[in-house]
């Protein structure tokens, strides 16, 4: 059997998802290729749904957000998406059919409809399934010609019902990540792997895609509690933000390790008591998964407003107010940890 799974390079956590649903699948026997499925259109086309997706997130939020609900208005995306696919979509039917593949996997919205249009138009055969990469969910999401919907969770699941969805198509699959976050190694000895204090907590911090400047706040806002801790930050390939850390940690009031782009993100969630971050799905879905608690901060109006009212909600992350910093690491999940049984309580 063999399964094609179209992502895209907006934000970076479908082709995350998409990595590790093709590990899953593969597992089960499956022969698994991945697709960008901007890369046929060209530059142009690329440039709306990845570059301009990142600019807006990043520095006009609220405008993202205006948009981002202006087209979660009906079943099947918004009109303009399909008018927009429909040029585009027999162009990304040869990079799916080369595979000969017997399931498509859409882990991005714009690829569900171009999808569903090959398929209202009898140019595809193969079954689909849209895998959600988010705790909530959006119109584009939806077209009348997927298989299966892969959901992240009951109540994103009960929303694609409300919106017309046959529950008999719905499976509660949660959102794929890599293996290695289900895991649980030696903590002491990974912490001396790393470098790692044993005896304080280690609060580990990630940007992500969007959370440039924010993330610098956040820390400096919790740098100020008298509590005892240790911190990492993974500043991913932003390099100028690595180096800001590196001048921040010769006067932080607590130690600070600054780390550019990592293969172990993994090991760092295993090895620390904390996660900050922002509450991307993909990234909180990891953490979840490693079992390290969570806060989130900043979230984009959008998905990332959806994730944290969900994680908030069910108690699966603190969400971090900016004109309300918490007072201790107690209210974030974290205590002071004079022993090891301690350490494994926690977790």
């Amino acid at each position: 059997m063999k399964a094609v799974i179209l992502y895209a390079l907006a934000g970076g956590g479908h082709l995350s998802a998409a990595r590790a649903l093709k590990t899953e699948l593969e597992q089960q026997g499956w022969e698994v290729a991945l697709e960008d499925s901007t890369k046929p259109f060209g530059r142009l086309i690329d440039f709306f749904c990845c570059d301009l997706y990142r600019f807006s997130a990043k520095y006009v939020p609220r405008a993202f957000g205006v948009c981002y609900r202006l087209t979660d208005r009906k079943k099947g995306g918004s009109g303009a998406m399909r008018a927009l696919g429909a040029p585009l979509a027999k162009r990304l039917l040869p990079v799916i059919e080369r595979h000969h593949p017997d399931l498509v996997v859409c882990a991005y919205p714009f690829s569900c409809q171009l999808v569903g249009l090959l398929k209202a138009r009898g140019l595809l055969k193969a079954r689909v399934a849209h895998l959600l990469t988010d705790y909530g969910t959006h119109a584009a999401w939806v077209t009348e010609e997927a298989d299966e919907y892969w959901a992240s969770c009951g109540e994103a699941a009960e929303d694609l019902i409300r919106r017309g969805v046959p529950k008999e198509k719905i499976t509660v699959r949660g959102i794929p990540v890599n293996p290695k976050f289900h895991e649980r190694p030696d903590r002491a000895a990974l912490r001396r792997e790393l470098s790692l204090p044993d005896a304080l907590p280690v609060l580990l911090f990630m940007a992500g895609s969007f959370g440039v400047r924010s993330v610098f706040r956040v820390f400096r806002s919790l740098d100020a509690l008298p509590d005892a801790f240790e911190a990492v930050v993974i500043t991913g390939k932003n390099e100028k933000l690595f180096r800001r850390f590196q001048k921040l940690a010769a006067n932080s009031r607590h130690r600070l390790h600054p780390i550019l782009f990592t293969d172990r993100v993994a090991d760092y969630m295993h090895a620390c008591d904390l996660l900050v971050t922002k509450p991307g799905g993909l990234t909180t879905s990891e953490a979840l998964a490693a079992g390290i608690p969570l806060a989130v901060f900043d979230p984009i109006p959008g998905q990332e407003e959806d994730n944290a009212r969900y994680l908030s909600r069910h108690g699966l992350a603190v969400l971090l107010h900016p004109r309300k910093p918490a007072g201790s690491l107690r209210e974030l999940g974290v205590r002071s940890l004079d022993s090891e049984e301690q350490k494994t309580e926690i977790r």
